[in-house]
This record gives C-alpha cells, sequence and structure tokens, in this order.
C-alpha cells in the first residue's frame, strides 16, 4: 500500500520533537582515527562520531525531501530573507576552511554536522510554525529538562556518574578520582560537580539555562512545568558552571523586565515603541558584553589570575588571535584548533591544556577564517533585527541573548553536538 506523502511530512515533525527530547543525548558510535591523536594523546574533539541525533536529523531531513512539501516552498521568498543568506553563505563558506585544514577527517566530518544541523534550522523555519507547535517543543523539552536533571542531582549526591555505563543514554563513567575531572569546594568540602549526560558541567549548565527560562515563562500553564523547572533549576546549581548561573539570571531579569509596563505608555502605539525600546536595549547590551570578552587578554588581572578559568580563558584567546593574523583567510580549519593552540599559548601553568578557546566568535575567525567570521556575525545581527520586531513570544529575544552570552564565555555551542542542535533549532524557531 502506498504511503501518502502527506504523512511523511507529519512523520518528520514528529521525529523533530523526539529530537527535542534526545537533545542531551551523548550516546554515539566513535570511529578512532589516527588524526584523532596530538601528540600521543587522544583528543576528544577530533574523534569522528556519529550521534543517536545525527542520525534523527538525517532522517528528518529524508523524510521532508520525499514528503513533497518541499516542492511547495516559496524559495525566492525564503532566500530573500538575510538571516537565510548569511547562514547558507557561513555554513558554505566554512568548506573552504575544510579543504585547507591539516586534519581533514575531523574536519569535514564536523562540517556534515554543521550542515546537518543547518538542514534541521531550514526545516524548523519552514515546516515547524510556532504558533502550532510550540507547546509541543516545550513539552518535549520539559520533560527532557526532568529527566536529565534528576541524573544530575543524583550525580552531585553520589559524587560521580550513576550507571557508570556509556551505554546509558551516553552518561560518561567518572568518580571524584577519575582524571580532569572537575572539582569545586563548597563550605570547605570537596564536590563533584553534575555532569549529567554531557561532557563538562559547563555544557549540561549552558543547556539548563537556556531551557530553564522558556520553561519558566510559561509555568502557569502547565504544572508540569513547575516541577521541570524546580528539579532542573536544582541541578543548575550541581554544575557549579558559574557562567550559566550568571546568563540564567539575566534571563530572569530580562524577562521582568520585558513584562515591566510604563507608567507613561498609555496607547497601544506607544506601548509597542517601548517594547521595541526594551528589546534594542537588551540586544545592545548583550552586544556590548560580548565584544567586552573579546578583549580579555588586554586585561593583566585576568591573564595573570591564578585562577586557572581565568588565565586560561585569557592565554587561548590571545592564542587564537595570533592563529587568525597568520591564517587570516580561511584559518587553521574547521575543528582544527586544538591541534595548533598549543604552538601559540604563552608560557603557562598546565603542562598542557588543548583547548579550543571559549569564545565562539573567535573559534570561528581563527578556525575558518575572515569571510566566515564576517558572515557569521551578519547572521546574528539580522536574526537580532527580526527579534526586535517579531510579535512572537519575547522568550526567542530572551534565549537568543543568553546563547550570545554563552557564546562569548564558552566555546560548546559551536563544538559539542548537543548545544549546537539547540543553537539552530532555537534560531529556526525565533526567526519565524
Amino acid at each position: 500500500m502506498k504511503i501518502p506523502k502527506i504523512n511523511l511530512l507529519s512523520l518528520s515533525q514528529k521525529l523533530f520533537l523526539v529530537l527535542v527530547f534526545l537533545i542531551p543525548l551523548n550516546l554515539g558510535k566513535h570511529f578512532l582515527v589516527s588524526s584523532s591523536y596530538f601528540g600521543g594523546v587522544l583528543i576528544d574533539y577530533l574523534i569522528p562520531t556519529v550521534y543517536i541525533q545525527d542520525i534523527l536529523a538525517f532522517l528528518i531531513v529524508i523524510l521532508w525531501l520525499f514528503s513533497g512539501d518541499i516542492k511547495k516552498i516559496n524559495w525566492k521568498d525564503l532566500l530573500a530573507r538575510k538571516e537565510i543568506q548569511f547562514s547558507l553563505l557561513f555554513v558554505f563558506s566554512t568548506l573552504f576552511s575544510v579543504l585547507s585544514s591539516s586534519r581533514f577527517i575531523p574536519s569535514i566530518y564536523f562540517w556534515f554536522r554543521l550542515f546537518l544541523y543547518f538542514c534541521i534550522f531550514l526545516y524548523t523555519f519552514v515546516e515547524i510554525k510556532v504558533e502550532y507547535f510550540f507547546f509541543k517543543f516545550l513539552d518535549a523539552l520539559s520533560i527532557s529538562v526532568f529527566l536529565v536533571s534528576i541524573l544530575g542531582v543524583l550525580q552531585y549526591l553520589n559524587k560521580g556518574s550513576i550507571f557508570n555505563n556509556y551505554l546509558f543514554f551516553g552518561e560518561q563513567p567518572y568518580t571524584a578520582s577519575t582524571w580532569g575531572i572537575a572539582k569545586e569546594s563548597l563550605l570547605g568540602k570537596l564536590v563533584i560537580p553534575s555532569y549529567g549526560l554531557f561532557r563538562h558541567p559547563n555544557t549540561f549548565g549552558g543547556f539548563l539555562t537556556v531551557s530553564l527560562i522558556l520553561i519558566f515563562s510559561f509555568l502557569k500553564r502547565n504544572r508540569f512545568y513547575i516541577y521541570s523547572f524546580i528539579i532542573g533549576l536544582s541541578a543548575l546549581f550541581c554544575t557549579f558552571s558559574y557562567s550559566s548561573w550568571l546568563v540564567f539570571l539575566f534571563g530572569l531579569i530580562v524577562h521582568f523586565f520585558l513584562l515591566l509596563p510604563s507608567t507613561f505608555d498609555t496607547s497601544e502605539e506607544l506601548k509597542y515603541f517601548s517594547n521595541h525600546k526594551k528589546k534594542i536595549k537588551i540586544l545592545l547590551l548583550t552586544l556590548l558584553f560580548s565584544l567586552s570578552m573579546l578583549v580579555v587578554p588586554l586585561f593583566p588581572c585576568i591573564s595573570r589570575s591564578t585562577h586557572p578559568s581565568l588565565y586560561r580563558r585569557s592565554s587561548l584567546l590571545s592564542s587564537s588571535y595570533k592563529i587568525f593574523k597568520e591564517y587570516p583567510l580561511f584559518g587553521v580549519g574547521l575543528n582544527n584548533l586544538a591541534v595548533h593552540i598549543d604552538d601559540y599559548m604563552l608560557k603557562s601553568k598546565d603542562i598542557r591544556f588543548t583547548q579550543p578557546v571559549h569564545n565562539v566568535f573567535a573559534l570561528v575567525a581563527a578556525e575558518s577564517g575572515i569571510f566566515s567570521f564576517v558572515f557569521f556575525i551578519l547572521f546574528l545581527l539580522f536574526v537580532s533585527k527580526k527579534l526586535v520586531n517579531s510579535s512572537y513570544f519575547y522568550v526567542f529575544l530572551i534565549s537568543f541573548s543568553q546563547i550570545i552570552l554563552l557564546c562569548s564565555l564558552d566555546h560548546y555551542f559551536f563544538t559539542m553536538h548537543q548545544t549546537l542542535l539547540m543553537f539552530w533549532i532555537i534560531i529556526g524557531l525565533s526567526i519565524q
């Protein structure tokens, strides 16, 4: 019996909600190749890996193509959108850095994932209509937050992983004695931050920060959202991700700021302009902070700090600028910065700290060069413009601002598959 084409689109939309639910999943098949090693050490970022999310995303795109609905798209109008134009230019411009990379396999596999998730961004924009799918999206996300947060709280209490088995949704086995594991001090006692299903507490914290503000904005709609928010907030504390804590507070403040009525705005027109000004102020504040993070190496108090989080960030940022200066056109290669960063690092308190620079904007410039960097910035600027003028839920403006702030403080919204997927989905919903 022939399956009607319209069913394929409906199936793809159901799979999309499953994909949202599975965003935190870390389960995948790793392929160890010679280029995954650097200095005799296996580097996580250089291991080609096919994750469950990749397979689901691929299936969604295939179903979309075969549904026939893609033929109904007005491509002329779609490609007239500046956000679409510059996102396309950004993704395809990074191909030049792939071709010039010293580690081709880690670079090309990363590009394929970037392109795949970009296709999910287009699919989200075209087929996941906010007015119909938003609360289905939020339901899937809140259930995901609830479950992964329970795991995170239990990990904190246990001072290590719970199932101690990677096959349990990708939970990485760890204890307090595991080499390289994050450690913190609370009231003079050693604590191990929660990892959830992520590869670092900061990534877990970033996922929770963005998700919790989305859930918080609609607490009155669903009692389960309250439960999800409470357990999620507990898990966020357990990550000890200070940057995520600050960005979460920023999200709360912005939420109430946007709801705050203006005393002098009596007409609907004045209320619109007042809200418009508020959105501009929020985005300008976000931009100002992001720019300030790019000049961190200029402050000796940070670069000479004894706190690892501060001096490492400053050193990595300085090194990325040196790399960009030497390879300005196409960078050192997509997903290749970890291979080159050591050669440009200043004398450090660490024997080796092979990590991408903790700033997505500097990372894009150093890995993919000036063209990709400019296209990426223009893409985000046009998304900002759309959000200022949007009449949809203001929560997308908050989510976008939070993501930009986190991109200024760490690299995981570009380098980690879970948060990279979240980045494209949130923006796909935001610009409708």
